[in-house]
């Protein structure tokens, strides 16, 4: 199995136009880089994770459109007009885009931080996806912010996910080329690791921090 789709009508909740829209119904993948970005089979689904509107450019995940009272007197033409004038939306994908402007959209509806960073997360997925190095290293900056905001005030739900995210902060420095803040986070690992089951990882981050060490991106 690959990738598969369905098209599904949704409702604006910043301007009010009804579209329809192409959402993801099913995905394969074969391993992964060490941020965790899928290696997909078949066609790239991470464009069509979130919903863009035609009209006024909203983008959210499908599920959001059906919490209409989330966004509505928040969220308006005019305030996602000012997301797209950002310098960075001129110079990012896309596909990269839709994840800003999600992300921004979160920020200002005030979303748990941990979604927030892994929206921008995916959008510097979709940057290297692209061979966009710079936008990617922009998108990384912004979602080990809100990762790391999210630990610190203690905004992970799921304690399993504690670790893994404590990693992947690590691991974003490492490639931001943050070595002294790679290694502080790698090493706080195995502090918050709580489940025996999740020594991959442990192992994971040792891997990754030896190539901190030396280094290596």
């Amino acid at each position: 199995m690959v990738t598969s789709f369905k098209i599904s009508g949704f409702t604006c909740p910043a301007c009010g136009t009804v579209f329809d829209a192409r959402t993801v119904t099913s995905i394969t993948h074969q391993g992964q880089d060490s941020d965790f970005l899928p290696h997909y089979l078949g066609e790239n689904p991470l464009p069509y994770f979130l919903v863009q509107c035609p009209e006024c450019s909203f983008s959210a995940y499908p599920e959001d459109y059906n919490d209409l009272t989330s966004f509505q007197n928040k969220i308006s033409g005019t305030s996602i007009k000012k997301i797209l004038s950002l310098p960075i939306c001129r110079k990012i994908p896309e596909e990269a885009q839709k994840f800003f402007i999600a992300g921004k959209i979160y920020e200002e509806t005030g979303r748990n931080p941990y979604h927030i960073g892994n929206l921008y997360l995916r959008g510097s997925w979709c940057c290297r996806i692209s061979d966009n190095r710079k936008a990617e290293i922009e998108m990384q900056q912004m979602a080990v912010k809100f990762l790391r905001l999210a630990v610190e005030k203690s905004m992970i739900n799921n304690p399993d996910n504690l670790p893994v995210v404590t990693y992947l902060i690590g691991e974003l420095y490492r490639r931001l080329e943050d070595r002294k803040s790679a290694r502080e986070w790698f090493s706080a690992v195995e502090e918050v690791l709580i489940d025996q089951e999740q020594q991959w990882i442990l192992e994971l981050t040792q891997k990754q921090a030896e190539l901190n060490e030396h280094f290596i991106n």
